[in-house]
């Protein structure tokens, strides 16, 4: 069980530190030390030259002080000046144990200060820090920062103060890097490791779930947050994936019951109709006859083949490739020309209302057929007299179309029902046909990313289906 336990948490761990969550955390903390880095390298340079500055100022005032002390009374009250400024005179306020001050005379001898004897330097001088200076009561400065200038052709003075506090900043800035850049690493290693986690959990029950469909669990469905999240997202869409294979699987299932129920009776007629002409023909016209009627039996038969193919390639999307700009106002008159001697033929009333200019992008031949459905369905389903309408108007920008009459209808309950393949209501099953209409009809709208809507007519029924324009 040990055993176990460590490779699955090696396991774990190696996945977890594969992830992409884990590289996006590992990525986010490298970019924010990057930018903490800038931002830092910034203050930090900006902290430190103004405490220079700050000291380069002090300096220039003591300076100007033991300058000004010389240049009055000459060298004792320079000497002066410096014991005041480092605080070994009774005339000192307070002790200045950060000051540095050497007074020299001829021959490099000191005069007054605190720094042994200097080679005489111009200008701003960095110098270390004595290791005797009495004067400091903390630590020793690690350097002295400094000015050096001749009052006179002999006399050298230097002024300088410690860089202790500058160095005593330059770590607190350091430090507080150093804690930001490992507190950055830690929570970043957790971030990542936590979201990895969330991360596998997830993605192994998408994987449960599309191994329990291989196995044959077809109802599996993949659980959702509800966080609308890409894993959300996904999951939504592995769903309806599933519902809509699941759907194909039962729409195959009822499509092979179907077909060897609807094919039954044609077979069945066509053998019989054969064995009659083998047995009870006793001439060449009866023989003809039976062969003619065994012809109609297969061409039945064929019929429904070829409608049950045209099906499936529509529903394979295939057809798309062929879509095109059309006039469905022309389409729709063309279709009312044609089909108005065979309603008239059957008794009944067909009228149009059909605006005109509409046009969609779309594919004509199907959308021919769809239409050529739905009438011929309104005009051999529906008792003579009946009276039907073509009606295309543009509403926004959808193109909606419809066929309507005032028969007998079909009931609610039957309405989603008829797009079934070889599925008749009960009133229309003595007349010819075989039940594909409606659904390529459907299938045809489905390509079409529309569906058609069955309404009450008041009476009868509405067809209607509404295109992209």
């Amino acid at each position: 069980m040990r055993r176990h336990s460590v490779s699955s948490y090696r396991f774990l761990n190696t996945r977890v530190l594969k992830t992409e969550s884990f590289r996006l955390a590992a990525l986010f903390a490298v970019l924010f030390l990057g930018f903490a880095a800038v931002l830092f390298t910034a203050v930090f340079l900006i902290v430190d030259d103004m405490q220079t500055q700050e000291l380069l100022t002090t300096i220039d005032a003591d300076l100007n002080t033991v300058r000004n002390g010389y240049l009055k009374e000459g060298v004792p009250e320079a000497i002066e000046v410096v014991q005041q400024r480092l605080g070994v005179s009774d005339k000192a306020p307070a002790r200045r144990p950060e000051s540095y001050v050497l007074l020299q005379g001829p021959n490099r001898v000191k005069l007054a200060g605190n720094l042994p004897v200097l080679q005489p330097q111009t200008g701003i001088v960095s110098l270390p820090a004595p290791s005797d200076a009495g004067s400091r009561v903390d630590s020793k400065p690690s350097t002295v920062l400094g000015k050096g200038e001749f009052l006179d052709a002999e006399t050298y003075l230097f002024v300088g103060r410690d860089t202790a506090s500058v160095a005593a900043t330059r770590a607190r800035i350091l430090n507080a890097f150093a804690w930001l850049t490992a507190i950055t690493i830690i929570l970043a290693t957790l971030g990542g490791v936590f979201f990895s986690v969330q991360f596998l959990r997830r993605l192994d029950a998408i994987t449960r779930t599309c191994n329990g469909i291989m196995q044959g669990r077809f109802d599996d469905r993949i659980a959702l947050r509800g966080s609308g999240d890409e894993l959300d997202r996904l999951s939504q869409a592995i769903n309806s994936m599933l519902d809509r294979i699941a759907a194909l699987l039962d729409n195959l299932r009822q499509t092979s019951s179907d077909v060897a129920h609807d094919l039954r009776t044609p077979l069945t007629h066509l053998r019989q109709r054969l064995e009659d002409a083998r047995t009870n023909s006793a001439s060449v016209a009866d023989y003809s006859s039976a062969v003619t009627r065994a012809i109609g039996d297969t061409d039945e038969i064929l019929s429904i083949f070829t409608a049950l193919l045209r099906i499936s390639q529509i529903e394979a999307g295939t057809r798309q490739a062929t879509f095109a700009p059309f006039s469905l106002s022309d389409l729709l008159e063309r279709l009312f020309e044609t089909y108005l001697p065979v309603a008239e033929d059957h008794g009944d009333t067909l009228r149009r209302a059909i605006e005109p200019n509409v046009v969609i992008h779309g594919d004509a031949e199907l959308l021919l057929q769809l239409f050529s459905n739905l009438l011929e369905n309104a005009i051999h389903h529906t008792p003579s007299g009946t009276v039907i309408a073509i009606e295309l108007k543009a509403v926004d920008a959808l193109a909606v179309a419809s066929v309507g009459d005032n028969g007998p209808g079909v009931s609610a309950a039957e309405r989603e029902k008829v797009f079934r393949r070889f599925y008749r209501v009960v009133s229309s099953r003595s007349a010819p046909g075989n039940g594909l209409g409606l659904a390529l009809a459907a299938a045809i709208a489905a390509l079409h990313r529309t569906r058609i809507e069955l309404a009450d007519n008041h009476p009868g029924l509405r067809a209607s289906l509404a295109l992209t324009i």
